[in-house]
C-alpha cells in the first residue's frame, strides 16, 4: 500500500471511529431517557394499583400508551365541598375563555330526565365500568349508594389535545389522586363564604336535614385539606363577579390564563 493510501485509511478509519463514537453516546443517552421514562411511568401506574383502579401488571402496556399520549394542553381542577359552586364556575369560565373544555365523570346511575348523556355525566353499565376500572383507565372510582363514579384519563388526555384550557370539578380526594398522576395539572380550592351557605344551597336543592348534617360534616372535613393545593378562592354568596374575577386572576398568576380577559 502507497504511503498516500495509508494515510487516507487512517484519516477514514479515525473518521468512522468518531462518528460511531458520536452515535454510541446519542443511544446511551436515548436509553438513559427511556429508562427514566418507564421507571416514571411503572410509579404512576403502581399508584394506579395500589388505589384499586387497576388490577394486573397485564394493563402496564394500556396504561404505556394512555399515559404517553401528547398532551398539550392545561388542566384546571376546581376542588371543595358539596354546593360549593364548583360546576356553576366552570360554566361562567367557559363563557369567558374560548375553546375551553370540560371533564364529563363516568357514572353508572340511572340517566335523570332533565340529563343528556355525554354532557352532564357519561352513562354506561355496572360491567362496563368494572371492566374499564380494572384496565386502569380511571383516575380515581368510587362506589357510592346511587352507582359508579369515576373519571377517564383517555377523556381527558384527548381533551387536552384539542383545547387549550380543560376544566374539571372533583371531590377532594379524587383531586389527590389526579394531582399525584398529572403534576403539571392546576388545583384551585373552593371554599363557601359560611357554611352556613352550603346549608342554604342544600335546602334549594330539596335536601332534608339529616341528609344536610352528613353532607355539611364531610364539608368541613374536606375543608381542612384547603391549604393542600395549588391556589383558594372564597366563593361568597352575593358576590359571583368577585369570585370569577379572583379565578381569571389566579390563572394569570400561574401562567395558564391564554388571553387577556376581563369581566363587568
Amino acid at each position: 500500500m502507497t504511503p498516500g493510501l495509508e494515510v487516507l485509511g487512517v484519516y477514514v478509519g479515525g473518521k468512522l471511529f468518531e462518528l460511531l463514537k458520536e452515535l454510541l453516546l446519542h443511544a446511551v443517552e436515548l436509553i438513559t431517557k427511556i429508562e427514566s421514562t418507564v421507571f416514571r411511568v411503572w410509579d404512576n401506574y403502581s399508584h394506579v394499583l395500589n388505589t384499586g383502579q387497576g388490577q394486573t401488571v397485564d394493563n402496564f402496556l394500556w396504561y404505556i400508551v394512555g399515559t404517553m399520549n401528547t398532551k398539550n394542553g392545561q388542566m384546571i381542577l376546581f376542588v371543595g365541598p358539596t354546593c360549593v359552586g364548583k360546576t356553576t364556575i366552570i360554566e361562567a369560565l367557559r363563557g369567558i375563555i374560548p375553546n375551553t373544555g370540560v371533564i364529563i365523570s363516568t357514572t353508572t346511575r340511572p340517566i335523570r330526565p332533565n340529563e343528556i348523556d355525554g354532557v352532564d355525566y357519561e352513562f354506561t353499565t355496572a360491567a362496563d365500568f368494572i371492566n374499564r376500572k380494572e384496565a386502569g383507565e380511571f383516575y380515581e372510582a368510587v362506589e357510592r349508594p346511587t352507582g359508579y363514579y369515576g373519571s377517564s384519563r383517555l377523556q381527558v388526555h384527548s381533551l387536552l389535545e384539542k383545547h387549550p384550557i380543560v376544566f374539571g370539578a372533583l371531590d377532594v380526594e379524587g383531586c389527590r389522586i389526579v394531582k399525584s398522576m398529572e403534576p403539571n395539572s392546576l388545583v384551585i380550592f373552593l371554599s363557601p363564604g359560611d357554611i352556613g351557605d352550603l346549608h342554604k344551597r342544600l335546602l334549594l336543592r330539596g335536601a332534608g336535614e339529616e341528609e344536610i348534617g352528613k353532607r355539611l360534616h364531610v364539608a368541613e372535613e374536606e375543608m381542612l385539606s384547603r391549604s393542600e393545593f395549588d391556589d383558594e378562592i372564597v366563593n361568597i354568596d352575593g358576590k359571583f363577579n368577585e369570585t370569577i374575577a379572583a379565578a381569571l386572576t389566579i390563572f394569570k398568576k400561574h401562567g395558564v390564563m391564554p388571553l387577556d380577559t376581563n369581566i363587568a
